[in-house]
């Protein structure tokens, strides 16, 4: 074999090599992108059914592309018609109810969460309790609540409802932060203790600033967790206190459903929990990664 032929092949070797490697890593992002259209489709067509006519959605064959968009499904939905109420009384209803029921939810899972961390009270035994309190289906609960929240008052109220949800996700707040609290390090604590610092004390100005990151995680699952909730929200509360998943049942009228108004709420639903978790975006990747840690 000559010198230029070794060459060649020399050279065609390396080519092949990075040829495969060039496989290897397209193919991965070709299958992440291929699940991702999948996962995104439904949530474009429901932008794009928001912003088109009444008349162009049931058009045949469907348009995949924007044609002819339009305000009205929005402005219909925003400031209401003659068919459905405006959609900003039950996003405001949704919101009150969210933010209360997870601050009250955090305050107390949180407290739970280090007092089983730390002091390891109840064992193992009460940590798991405490999330088999989550295994049992709301639907299971609906009629023994209806009895109760009729007995003291509670129905289609905002105080019932706060009380109820914050109830339903303190073990998920303990379950989320647990992990956080056991990955903490204790050298800080045990510090403060030594200068004298209380439990109390001790909680509120050293523990609390370590946990900050797992806090942010437990308020986006908590607050998107109450947002979306829909069957007791649905036999718990009526037209005084209802809530944004009890709005979007309501939009049909007699002769139709009135899809472009759906995907016009469905969209405005959504918009506060994407906001809330851009806002908390910072903290929640190092939530994740401090968790991750563990």
């Amino acid at each position: 074999m000559s010198a230029q032929q070794t060459s060649l092949v020399g050279m065609k070797r390396p080519s092949r090599r990075a040829l495969r490697n060039r496989i290897k890593k397209t193919v991965p992002w070709m299958i992440i992108s291929a699940f991702l259209v999948f996962a995104l489709f439904p949530v474009y067509w429901i932008i794009l059914i928001a912003f088109r006519p009444r008349g162009d959605i049931f058009q045949y064959p469907a348009a995949l592309l924007p044609t002819n968009m339009s305000l009205d499904n929005i402005r219909y939905v925003w400031f209401g018609s003659e068919t459905n109420d405006p959609v900003i009384g039950f996003l405001g209803t949704s919101l009150v109810i969210s933010v209360t029921a997870s601050v009250i939810a955090i305050a107390f899972g949180v407290c739970c969460a280090y007092a089983l961390g730390r002091f390891r009270i109840g064992g193992n035994f009460l940590s798991v309790w405490i999330l088999s309190q989550r295994f049992l289906p709301p639907i299971a609960l609906v009629v023994p609540l209806y009895l109760m929240f009729r007995e003291l008052g509670l129905l289609d109220t905002y105080l019932g409802l706060i009380i109820l949800y914050a109830t339903f996700t303190i073990p998920i707040v303990v379950w989320l932060m647990l992990g956080y609290v056991e990955s903490a390090p204790r050298e800080l604590e045990e510090a403060a203790y030594v200068d004298g610092a209380g439990y109390w004390t001790t909680f509120v100005r050293v523990a609390l600033p370590v946990l900050k990151p797992g806090l942010s995680v437990a308020a986006v699952f908590t607050f998107i967790f109450i947002w979306n909730e829909y069957v007791l929200a649905y036999q718990l509360a009526g037209d005084d206190v209802a809530t944004i998943t009890v709005y979007l049942p309501r939009l049909r009228s007699a002769i139709a459903e009135l899809y472009g108004e759906i995907a016009a709420a469905s969209l405005l639903s959504v918009l506060p929990a994407i906001l809330f978790a851009g806002m908390m975006q910072r903290f929640l990747v190092r939530g994740l990664a401090f968790g991750g840690l563990k």
